[in-house]
């Protein structure tokens, strides 16, 4: 990683102002809900009481689970957890989830009531701490809010994306009956206060689109995160994806980088692991950095595409009801300065959005 993140030992005074923020207005937490906490030993134990105190100050019934560490994000989707977990949070009205991320036990759940907040994308890490204040406090989470709003309602309208850069990129995707999700991390509606949707990660700030199988032609050039495997690295030369209708049909580049994600990709002897992008996002957060914590994935001005899985994701979603990719692994890639166009609406040129 090129940017550095506090590693948190004790407890900063200002997380409870965020953990209060998440509870209350992100969640929507009601006096005399039960909630879990699932967590795992990447994040330490006082990040852990500040969550569960809060809930309980908040009027809440609060537990907490601990579970083995999960394997790898992009490789989670092909992970089975053990029904003592499923079991122990079937009766939780809310779910912060610390540990699980892609589960399709955790989908269930939501059908069944639940609601689940994921305060640093399910991946708790030394640095959340550190996270989390810089994205929720050090930023107006609502301006975040509006602003992706905006961007999402453009999204939905749109027919055709086309995403370009000054080291390669030139793609296009057609969205045409698509609706965009803001990923803005509340679950309420800002007018009514109502819950309207039960699966949030925060911090948000990621508005985009849940893409239906076999969407998208032409070439990416990766120069962000990559995510695969067991690893994040960023290339010291661009990584070129070249897509036809959904399909990654070359990977060439960086040799380091894509070097080891082809070859990665075909050990794998998984159909459905080249597909994508199965989600296209752009971050619209001042304060994330470039870390192994996932809020790399909110880098203003960025874009973050998907591949492999997406229908554990897909049916949180109102765009479920469409054709999902289905693979044992769900793996990402960045671009850093990307210029996006929805229609004839430019949303950002060369890394910077555009004022909506």
């Amino acid at each position: 990683m090129i940017d550095y993140s506090d590693v948190s030992f004790e407890l900063k005074p200002e997380f409870l102002k965020v953990t209060r923020f998440i509870l209350e207005e992100q969640a929507v937490l009601k006096e005399g809900e039960k909630v879990l906490l699932i967590y795992d030993s990447h994040t330490p134990q006082h990040v852990i009481n500040a969550f569960l105190g809060t809930a309980m100050q908040l009027g809440a019934d609060a537990y907490s689970l601990k579970v083995p560490m999960a394997p790898h994000p992009a490789v989670q989707p092909a992970f089975t957890w053990d029904k003592l977990v499923e079991n122990s949070a079937r009766n939780a009205d809310l779910i912060i989830d610390m540990a699980i991320g892609y589960a399709e036990f955790m989908v269930h759940l939501v059908n069944d009531g639940a609601r689940i907040i994921m305060p640093g994308d399910a991946t708790g890490a030394p640095h959340i701490e550190d996270s989390l204040i810089r994205c929720l406090l050090l930023e107006d989470p609502y301006a975040v809010r509006d602003e992706a709003q905006k961007i999402t309602d453009i999204m939905s309208a749109g027919k055709s994306v086309h995403i370009t850069s000054e080291i390669g990129t030139d793609f296009t995707l057609d969205v045409e009956g698509v609706s965009a999700e803001a990923g803005h991390g509340f679950m309420s509606d800002p007018e009514t206060g109502e819950v309207v949707t039960p699966y949030q990660i925060t911090p948000g700030a990621m508005p985009g689109y849940l893409l239906p199988a076999g969407s998208g032609d032409g070439i990416l050039a990766i120069d962000g995160v990559t995510l695969y495997e067991n690893v994040h690295q960023i290339p010291q030369d661009p990584v070129f994806l070249t897509l036809e209708k959904g399909k990654i049909v070359d990977v060439r580049g960086d040799r380091r980088v894509a070097t080891r994600l082809r070859e990665w990709l075909q050990l794998l002897d998984d159909e459905g692991c080249c597909n994508g992008p199965v989600h296209a996002n752009i971050g619209l957060s001042r304060m994330a950095r470039l870390t192994e914590h996932l809020e790399w994935e909110r880098v203003r001005g960025s874009m973050v595409f998907g591949f492999g899985d997406n229908s554990i994701l897909g049916p949180y979603y109102s765009s479920s009801k469409m054709k999902l990719s289905k693979s044992g692994v769900h793996w990402d890639a960045q671009i850093l300065t990307p210029t996006l166009d929805v229609d004839d609406i430019r949303i950002s040129e060369n890394g910077i959005v555009q004022k909506i």
